[in-house]
């Protein structure tokens, strides 16, 4: 204090004119002292540790989505900007060879902490969990089952079978097709997790995809601590608890009728091999990765992330073939042609589907289901094109900005599966299309999730057509919901049996 005031006694004027030059003195020192770090350039932060936070959450505020917010932020600092907010150095990458660079860097392929993802992850405690051990667990798992591999394609294929049939028990009445995609994407979780899949009219999976189905809108109203790990009370937080804890009741008595029959030598599911795993190496560190409670965040996780993203590309692209009955149409025809109607369609079918394939690979690019990916970390101090990156900096990939780019795809917001097809029209997918994300952290559910998509579309325009309820009735806006994964707006329409 005294200090400060031997300063300010230095300086003529009024006292308002002395504390008005002091703030200006502060303010370009913290200016300059920024500029050393060597971050990317990025928006001016005027106020020391709050930064850029406030102009964060005003574009929030406006309903301005983040990542849109974020390409206005690139087209003015640079594709590879930065910003602070709240302390922590947040770097944003706008273009794909610099997501590719990026993720290659081991360096910037951790998981950023988030206080809400914890909580998901383990109610029991707040501790970031690191997710390496998750992930080798998990991938371990579809390797032994044959997650993703030709193996799998007969579960898929079942479940597929069942949808058909209920969608056919309609006979052409209208419908959303929110729960019919959920509870068949979520059976084929559930098939990999507990070993079983639900009835249709179980009133278990109903609750259980109402509750991923809320859990994902309510990230969604988080989206602005997602971005900043702070931990500001709000009912959309404290409800979106309440559901994390009904989702753990559930997943927990799924677990407990496992443990009373579980065989070391019949290992059908994932939760036998949790528990096998378990059995063999038993910790009582509530941060081991073996500990118990942390195999209900991963069987929710795993939930969450592979039901909700599936099912509602399945939605997107049936809206999608509403609004474009003419790409509808050329499928048809190309399923008719090479597969024929005596047969569904087999993942063998897919080099010869390329306009299929090709709508798919549209379908990914326009849609853009999570626009910011997963936020990475970085793991220490590290450089990237000549900037110094901090330890602990969280690590944004713009996925949007690159499926949108105008310089990559010419009309963007064009619906066109032909950009997929070369001359002869044979499919050829771009290096830029990343709907999975790119690098190490690439989503460990992409092989399972291309081929459901892949099945599931072609199994369901091999038998049916998606229509208007009626010739007067509005097309589908698609427009997103708005959240960390973007969701089409309710719609009813009719689904048709072919002949």
């Amino acid at each position: 204090m005294a200090a400060s005031s031997v300063f300010l006694s230095m300086i003529p004027g009024s006292s308002f004119t002395n504390i008005l030059l002091l703030c200006v003195i502060l303010v370009t020192v913290f200016f300059f002292l920024s500029k050393k770090n060597n971050l990317p350039p990025g928006p001016w932060n005027p106020i020391p540790y709050i930064g850029f936070a406030p102009n964060i959450a005003y574009a929030l505020y406006k309903g301005e989505p983040l990542y849109k917010f974020l390409i206005k932020l690139g087209n003015k600092h640079g594709q590879v900007f930065s910003f602070t907010a709240l302390g922590m150095p947040i770097v944003v990458l706008n273009e794909y060879q610099a997501i590719r660079e990026a993720f290659q860097n081991t360096k910037l392929s951790d998981r950023g902490e988030n206080k809400i993802q914890a909580k998901v992850l383990s109610r029991s405690y707040n501790k970031w969990v690191d997710m390496g051990p998750f992930r080798t667990f998990t991938l371990a798992c579809f390797r032994q089952f044959g997650v993703g591999t030709s193996r799998f394609e007969e579960p898929i294929c079942k479940e597929s079978t069942y949808l058909i049939e209920e969608l056919a028990s309609l006979k052409g009445r209208t419908v959303d097709l929110t729960w019919h995609f959920n509870n068949a994407v979520s059976n084929i979780i559930s098939k990999v997790v507990f070993g079983t899949r639900f009835e249709f009219t179980d009133e278990r999976i109903h609750r259980l995809n109402s509750l991923l189905n809320r859990l994902a809108q309510l990230f969604g109203a988080g989206a602005l601590e997602v971005c900043i790990p702070i931990n500001i009370p709000s009912k959309a937080k404290q409800e979106l608890l309440k559901v994390v804890d009904e989702l753990h009741i559930f997943i927990n008595s799924m677990i407990e009728s496992h443990s009373k029959n579980v065989d070391s030598k019949n290992l059908n599911d994932l939760i036998d091999l949790w528990l096998n795993e378990i059995r063999l190496h038993k910790s009582d560190d509530p941060n081991s990765f073996r500990n118990p409670d942390n195999m209900v965040g991963l069987i929710l996780a795993l939930f969450f992330a592979g039901t909700d993203t599936t099912s509602n590309t399945l939605r997107w692209g049936s809206q999608y073939l509403v609004r474009y009955p003419k790409v509808q149409d050329r499928i048809h025809y190309e399923i008719d042609t090479v597969v024929g109607r005596n047969r569904l369609p087999k993942l063998a079918d897919k080099p010869i589907l390329p306009y299929t394939q090709a709508f798919i690979a549209e379908l990914h690019r326009i849609i853009s289901l999570a626009p910011l990916s997963v936020f990475h970390g970085a793991g220490d101090t590290t450089t990237f094109r000549g900037y110094t990156i901090p330890k602990n900096s969280v690590v944004i990939s713009n996925l949007y900005a690159v499926m949108h780019s105008p310089e990559l795809w010419g009309d963007p917001e064009e619906f066109r599966p032909e950009r997929f097809l070369d001359d002869d029209g044979n499919f050829h997918e771009l290096n830029v299309l990343i709907p999975f994300g790119i690098g190490r952290r690439v989503c460990l559910g992409e092989a399972l999730a291309r081929q459901e998509l892949f099945i599931f579309f072609t199994h369901l325009l091999h038998q049916f057509k998606f229509e208007k309820t009626s010739e007067d009735a509005p097309m589908p806006t698609l427009k997103p919901i708005e959240g960390l994964v973007l969701h089409p707006e309710p719609y009813k329409l009719r689904v048709t049996k072919r002949d």
